[in-house]
């Protein structure tokens, strides 16, 4: 896929294993610039997500909708084509996406602080769209709320608020790349309930509006990527600490590949 970059690529499963997932999520690390698709006839709504976590294009469910499918190659070929001679490439970004569970093989022994934080962040992940207690996310993974707070704070560098704030926001800074999805959607889909508080918030923290931050947006190979002079925007994403960075790596072998 290197050498000679396809319009798209398709991943087709019966029942995604480890494995399978794995090697869809590094290929699109190593290839960044090509859509993939997956299609797979296991469904759930954790491996649904995770998938476009994963910068998953789309996403289908057997029998496929060849309607649909047909309608987005064409949008990708449409997208794709005109830039097929240009050698512009990019680095794909780390991402921390954790394979839903049903498709784990082994599961980890209760006393690794690592892997409890890794559960807790499964949780979160999969619950970001609603309100999420401190409590319920401890009780998921084995912890009193108390010793949920002091591994966050051992492992990542920041309090177990502040983790669930930012990756609220790094989940709408995302999903404002799709120009199908309007601010008030997004707002609901990260956890917020009220349109001017989440206004109010990322622009706190981004430096930019909704609105604003996805005018900073171009398209580039069926992707979008920040323009020149929206440093800041990027900074802020890379706001989490060194520790937080390496916990990732190391807890989530696929990402440090």
């Amino acid at each position: 896929m290197t050498a000679r970059p396809p319009i798209a690529a398709c991943y087709q499963f019966d029942y995604p294993d480890l494995q399978g997932l794995a090697d869809l999520r590094q290929a699109k690390q190593r290839v960044a610039s090509v859509p993939l698709l997956m299609v797979t006839q296991a469904h759930s709504e954790s491996l649904a997500v995770w998938a476009f976590r994963s910068r998953v294009w789309d996403y289908f469910v057997q029998p496929v909708d060849l309607a649909r499918f047909l309608e987005v190659m064409k949008t990708l070929y449409q997208l794709r084509v005109p830039r097929h001679s240009a050698k512009e490439s990019r680095k794909a970004m780390e991402v921390h996406n954790q394979i839903p569970a049903e498709a784990r093989i082994r599961f980890p022994a209760p006393g690794d602080q690592e892997a409890r934080l890794d559960l807790a962040i499964t949780f979160i992940d999969q619950h970001l769209h609603r309100k999420i207690a401190q409590a319920e996310v401890a009780e998921s993974c084995g912890l009193s709320a108390f010793q949920l707070s002091r591994l966050f704070r051992k492992l990542t560098g920041s309090t177990f608020q502040d983790y669930l704030l930012r990756r609220r926001i790094t989940e709408a800074q995302r999903l404002l790349a799709n120009p199908r999805v309007t601010v008030t959607d997004v707002c609901f889909s990260v956890g917020f309930r009220d349109l001017s508080y989440f206004t109010r918030t990322f622009q706190k923290h981004v430096g930019h509006t909704p609105t604003a931050y996805r005018q900073t947006l171009t398209v580039k190979y069926g992707k979008f990527v920040p323009l020149a002079g929206s440093e800041s925007v990027c900074s802020w994403q890379s706001g989490l600490s060194d520790s937080h960075l390496a916990m990732m790596k190391h807890h989530s072998p696929c990402l440090a590949r």
